[in-house]
């Protein structure tokens, strides 16, 4: 199997977008990021050793097993992160705006730890391991910021797998479901649109239930007046009350 790359013509291709506007785009990508308290010369290294890409569906960004080759930070769209252990596949999550790509890469591994495929068909800022690598060597400030994104996503994963151990299905799907407005939550007229089209499927499998069950529990707070649907993507209309539910279950 060959080397993924990213792959994609940089933002623009209608009009290539000049300097300044690339610079901005990259500059919104950064501060939405881990890294966004990164302050200058710092940030302006990254700013220019990172690449703007579109990230087509179905992309595979990195493969486990494989070199890796980038950190990405993702400024658009939803991409899909998982490991095979033992023959089965392991969902590790769904990364957003704002997320790190290939982070696992900065450990010094030779090969990458897990696969990261897009879902949702996206942009981000694309980070040259190698040149990343020779800046981390002189940078203080880089090394540490990146340091402490490692330690909260570790933070992130080791919650999940407290919830996973601890928790109902129920308070799992409440917790998700916030989480999935946090992230990809976009106005609407009933409340808050989860603009990312996750399947029943795909919540089972994140949070360690089946699809049936799923089914059973979002219509259940459907019923309840606290989600509704709207072409597929779930609407949370109260999400004061999904918390208080979460909390009393």
């Amino acid at each position: 199997m060959g080397q993924p790359k990213v792959r994609g013509p940089a933002l623009g291709n209608e009009g290539v977008r000049d300097d300044a506007s690339q610079d901005l785009e990259k500059e919104r990508i950064l501060s939405c990021s881990p890294l966004t308290q990164l302050t200058s010369p710092s940030r302006r290294a990254l700013l220019d050793l990172g690449t703007l890409e579109r990230l087509p569906r179905r992309q595979c960004l990195c493969q486990q097993g494989a070199p890796p080759r980038h950190l990405i930070l993702l400024g658009a769209g939803r991409v899909k992160v998982e490991r095979v252990a033992e023959g089965r596949v392991v969902p590790l999550g769904h990364r957003g705006p704002g997320d790190l790509v290939g982070e696992s890469a900065l450990a010094g591994a030779p090969v990458a730890s897990e696969s990261a495929i897009v879902l949702d068909e996206g942009s981000g800022l694309v980070v040259p391991l190698a040149g990343l690598t020779r800046q981390l060597a002189a940078d203080a400030a880089l090394r540490e910021a990146l340091a402490a994104a490692l330690v909260s996503r570790k933070l992130e994963t080791e919650a999940r797998l407290g919830s996973l151990l601890l928790c109902t299905v129920e308070v799992r799907l409440l917790d998700f479901l916030r989480a999935a407005a946090r992230r990809w939550g976009r106005p609407h007229a009933s409340g808050q649109l989860v603009s990312a089209p996750f399947t029943h499927a795909d919540i089972a499998l994140l949070i360690g239930s089946t699809r049936e069950t799923v089914t059973l529990l979002l219509g259940k707070l459907k019923r309840a007046g606290l989600i509704a649907f709207d072409r597929r993507r779930i609407v949370i209309r109260d999400g004061a009350h999904l918390a208080a539910r979460a909390a009393s279950t």
